[in-house]
């Protein structure tokens, strides 16, 4: 007899766990239920938003949100009041909007996104939202003391020199610096105790120092922030000390990019004929100059294609690359008939049309080396020395209009010497490092030291900031 084989099924037996497991699946799923049925209610949320408190008359304001956005829908959402006008660019989750002209210190600025911005996922943002801050009047960075060692940086407010602080501790002192575009961060060259030099990278706000660059063998110096903040060109020169049969490397221009992590470094030029120092970045960052001793000229290196224009110099020195980096000033030597010395004139170099030409004429009795561009991309400040009865000693400031030829006197004072100097972003106030030759007798002043003072345009008010201090610059 055949026998077919069977199972018996045995009642399923649940335990308390089980028990507690299925209510909450089947409470998870009506949730989901009610979610969709609603629809969502919660939206995109925006994470992080900056600036808040207080701010630069530079600052880029950003918006983080929880999602990728759809950035168009996020952009004709957006409203400013004061109202602003600028360029947005969209990084991963983060947006940033900066204005197209610095912010006006002392204002309130309104930042709102409006509701309906949506996600690349169709999420949207479902109420209006934003934030404010207030925008503060520059400040001055300078190194002091001017006389002794170690020196180190301060910042003061240009109005109240009461309120100076020193930001930077060196033991060794700092050799120069630059300011940060947006005023939040200091980069500095500080010596070591090898006898070289690294850049180092100081948080204003947090006061976190750390060193950008790998100098064991080489003296960094002379950053110069590129305006969006992202590289800082500087002048290196490689000792060699490794190798007996070389010697000490030319000055070379260096970048430090900070948006690695670490921050790495390369030449600017991948060819090691350049031999470049004095970088100058025009306002938008896409073009860097430089000048090259090998070549004996101007070097302006476009940052977008590579290309390069070489404008021939002899002076070495005193590049001014224009706002839209499309113009560079600098001085031309004349050397006076009957071995009676050497002046210089200024000459403008147009990038676009291939020329250069005088500024004034040559055959005036001027002597102009320095000049710094204005950010309305059409006026210089110049350092001047006339050479027939109005003579001085020293060098004055004037306003120089590009395209009309005519200056304006700024700052006149016989017993100063006057030189780096430099505009505030709104190029209403110049910064200048001011050295007394002369006593008020007349006489020379023995005990000179160089003074940090301010200049205002609008009443043509100097104003003392520091003494015995020197190479200032603007703190946005």
């Amino acid at each position: 007899m055949t026998r077919n084989a069977f199972s018996l099924q045995q009642p399923i037996r649940l335990t308390r766990f089980d028990t507690l497991v299925a209510g909450v699946i089947i409470a998870l799923v009506a949730a989901i239920v009610v979610i969709v049925s609603l629809g969502d209610r919660v939206g995109v949320q925006i994470v992080h938003s900056e600036p808040l408190g207080e701010a630069a008359t530079t600052t880029a304001i950003s918006l983080t949100f929880a999602d990728v956005m759809d950035w168009d829908s996020v952009i004709e959402r957006m409203r400013f009041d004061p109202p602003l006008q600028g360029d947005y660019q969209a990084t991963g989750k983060t947006l940033r909007f900066r204005p197209d002209t610095p912010l006006k210190a002392g204002t309130q600025v309104q930042v709102t996104l409006l509701a309906g911005a949506q996600s690349s996922s169709g999420r949207e943002v479902l109420h209006d939202s934003g934030f404010h801050f207030s925008v503060r009047s520059p400040r001055v960075a300078y190194l002091l003391p001017a006389d002794a060692v170690p020196q180190n940086v301060w910042i003061s407010d240009p109005d109240d020199p009461g309120s100076a602080q020193q930001v930077t501790f060196s033991e060794l002192g700092v050799l120069n610096f630059d300011v940060s575009p947006d005023g939040t961060r200091l980069a500095y060259a500080e010596r070591n105790v090898e006898g070289t030099a690294d850049i180092k990278l100081l948080d204003l706000k947090s006061g976190e120092v750390r060193r950008i660059t790998n100098c064991t063998d080489a003296n960094c110096d002379t950053p110069v922030w590129r305006p969006d903040g992202n590289l800082i060109a500087y002048q290196r020169i490689d000792l060699n000390s490794d190798f007996q049969q070389v010697g000490v490397s030319p000055t070379r221009v260096w970048l430090i990019d900070l948006t690695t992590n670490p921050p790495s470094e390369r030449p600017l030029f991948t060819d090691n004929q350049i031999l470049s120092y004095a970088p100058e970045w025009s306002a938008d960052g896409s073009r860097i100059a430089v000048f090259d001793n090998n070549s004996r000229g101007i070097v302006v290196y476009d940052m977008n294609d590579g290309r390069m224009s070489l404008i021939p110099s002899q002076s070495g020195s005193d590049i001014a690359l224009s706002p839209d980096g499309s113009k560079v000033i600098f001085p031309r030597l004349i050397f006076e008939q009957g071995g009676a010395g050497a002046r210089s004139v200024l000459q403008i170099a147009d990038l676009t049309e291939g020329e250069v030409t005088d500024l004034i004429d040559p055959d005036e009795p001027i002597d102009d080396v320095e000049s710094v561009w204005n950010p309305d991309g059409r006026h210089v400040a110049i350092a001047r020395r006339y050479t027939d009865n109005r003579a001085t000693r020293t060098r004055q400031l004037y306003l120089l209009d590009t395209e009309t030829g005519q200056t304006e006197e700024l700052v006149f004072d016989e017993r100063y010497f006057n030189g780096f100097f430099s505009w505030n972003p709104e190029g209403n106030q110049l910064v200048i490092q001011r050295f007394p030759e002369l006593t008020e007798t007349g006489d020379f002043n023995q005990n000179g030291r160089p003074e940090v003072w301010t200049y205002r345009l609008s009443d043509g008010s100097l104003n003392q900031v520091a003494q015995n201090a020197y190479l200032p610059h603007w703190v946005p």
